[in-house]
């Protein structure tokens, strides 16, 4: 059956998945969440005939691998890394630009998990270390919808926090409670992560 992405299996929000077409039948892989215990998924979709059975009633469980530990953010981050692994095991899905869009994927995810009460207008943007003052943002939007500016603010938090490490430097909050930030903001926020100043400005 077709599970499209942002809808529901079993319990999991697809947040991204892949499929193509292999030697007579069609492989898949996807990425999902579950928003309520902060846990996260990586399934390998079912070898079927076409593109509209890639998720059977069984779910390829015994192929699944879940990320359940009490911080959401390593799983996050875990589940990426096995969904990049998965995709190159399976046949032709995986390409160069495969990191990119899983991220974009994920970024979109966590952009609207909280809704905004009313419309609003925001710029989000970034500071480079040690960039006070009156230097000018290294990366700045125009304004816009909120769960946009959220967006591209998630996308410049990937680009800072993309290691195996997790750093909080002093003055800075952790990347865990940056996203947390972010995922939560409903107007303006600034904050200093990894040495970088991030916000959302009207």
């Amino acid at each position: 059956m077709r599970v499209k992405t942002g809808e529901q299996h079993q319990g999991w929000t697809v947040i991204d998945q892949a499929r193509r077409a292999w030697r007579g039948s069609f492989e898949g892989v996807w990425l999902g969440a579950d928003e309520s215990t902060g846990h996260w998924i990586v399934g390998r979709q079912h070898d079927g005939q076409s593109m509209d059975d890639g998720f059977d009633m069984n779910g390829n469980w015994p192929t699944s691998r879940q990320f359940h530990e009490d911080n959401e953010y390593l799983n996050m981050r875990r589940a990426l890394a096995a969904y990049n692994e998965e995709a190159r095991s399976a046949s032709y899905l995986w390409d160069g630009m495969w990191d990119q869009r899983a991220h974009e994927a994920v970024a979109r995810h966590l952009a609207h998990r909280v809704p905004f009460p009313a419309p609003v207008q925001l710029a989000a943007g970034w500071i480079g270390r040690g960039l006070t003052g009156s230097h000018a943002p290294m990366g700045s939007t125009i304004p816009l919808d909120g769960p946009v500016a959220k967006y591209e603010l998630i996308r410049y938090l990937q680009g800072q926090t993309r290691f195996d490490e997790t750093v909080t430097e002093p003055g800075s909050v952790s990347e865990q409670a940056a996203y947390q930030l972010v995922i939560k903001a409903t107007g303006p926020i600034r904050f200093v992560c990894r040495g970088v100043t991030f916000y959302l400005s009207k």
